[in-house]
């Protein structure tokens, strides 16, 4: 008969061995509230929506921040983690079974570079943006491709920790988000003419300020779901087949959807990041 005891004291080892582990990368979620399913399961170690099968990972979510504060402590949690790579989910981003691998090859064939997927604005274009000369516009992402991007978002996003720590060493008074919105009436500070900054356009700044690229894979196409009810946006043609969601996937999104998507982005931003009192907030 085998020993209980002694099985029991292998696995208590195992255990401790465990502990030591750090992860090779720490997926980061900012969650609007705790009441809503994210739309995929990215959180544990059994029944994930990715494949990071093989790679150590752990998770870490904030819940209820404004955006820009969420990725602040988002990063800094990675940054105390040990991980290799930081990789951003929205909660209501859907990326394909092996979207992680593809992301992955791409920055270890690219160094100084992160990856993003593809995921649209919902009901509109793809939030993938090239710049032509003086010119900004969304890019093709049919796939097959690997290009620079000029600006995108954060929510399918492999970062490699270096340009983290880069960024910290050289800036530790800078956050790495940061979202800039002027109110109505309030008197712009000397040489910013913009209204609106966003916390991806921020960060994507100071990553070309340090001679990173950003490079969208144009072969890990996701969905940009409303987790209320199911309906998304995505590219034409996509394969349902290849995504995992807590959330049963319905239809497309439709301009019919649009009031409510738009209430609910807008409820996320700082009430005014530059104040009338000429301060700036951070979130």
């Amino acid at each position: 008969m085998y020993s209980k005891d002694k099985i029991l004291e292998i696995i208590k080892n195992i255990s401790e061995e465990a502990a030591t582990i750090q992860p090779y990368v720490i997926i980061c979620q900012p969650r609007r509230n705790s009441d809503d399913l994210p739309a995929q399961n990215i959180k544990g170690e059994i029944g994930l929506h990715i494949d990071i099968l093989g790679y150590s990972h752990s998770y870490v979510e904030i819940i209820g921040e404004k955006v820009d504060v969420a990725r602040n402590y988002l990063i800094e949690q990675a940054l105390n983690s040990g991980a290799e790579y930081l990789l951003f989910i929205g909660d209501d981003t859907v990326m394909p079974y092996d979207g992680f691998s593809k992301l992955l090859k791409t920055v270890k064939e690219n160094p100084k570079s992160c990856a993003v997927g593809v995921y649209y604005i919902k009901n509109s274009s793809p939030m993938i943006m090239v710049r032509d000369n003086n010119r900004i516009y969304p890019a093709d992402v049919s796939q097959g491709k690997t290009f620079e991007v000029w600006q995108a978002g954060m929510d399918a996003m492999l970062i490699p920790m270096e340009l983290l720590r880069e960024m910290k060493d050289k800036e530790p008074d800078v956050p790495f988000t940061c979202i800039y919105w002027a109110q109505d009436g309030v008197q712009k500070p000397d040489g910013i003419n913009v209204t609106f900054v966003g916390e991806d356009n921020f960060f994507y700044y100071r990553a070309r300020k340090y001679g990173w690229k950003v490079l969208c894979n144009t072969d890990v196409q996701c969905l940009h779901m409303d987790v209320a009810t199911g309906k998304y946006t995505a590219s034409d043609g996509v394969n349902l087949d290849e995504y995992y969601t807590n959330i049963p996937l319905t239809e497309r999104l439709t301009l019919k959807d649009k009031k409510f998507i738009d209430k609910r982005w807008v409820d996320t931003l700082p009430e005014g990041s530059f104040n009338k009192e000429g301060k700036v907030g951070i979130g």
